[in-house]
């Protein structure tokens, strides 16, 4: 078995992982200037990678959603 060959089956053991922790991946694009943002976020220590900040960042959003007074 190659590199490539070990590194594909690692991830995809890493991703059945995940999904069975009940995480779903997406794809997101998001402006240079919001990569910039999180990259000084994880400089200073906030988050440890782009993937920690970013699901910080969507949890978040949609956690102030469920709190939120109904209408």
């Amino acid at each position: 078995m190659d590199q490539r060959e070990l590194s594909a089956r690692s991830k995809a053991a890493a991703r059945k992982r995940m999904q069975e922790a009940g995480f779903y991946e997406t794809t997101v694009f998001v402006h240079e200037r919001t990569r910039e943002a999180m990259d000084a976020a994880i400089a200073r220590g906030q988050f440890k990678t782009r993937r920690e900040a970013m699901e910080h960042a969507i949890a978040s959003a949609f956690r102030a959603e469920e709190h939120a007074t109904p209408r």
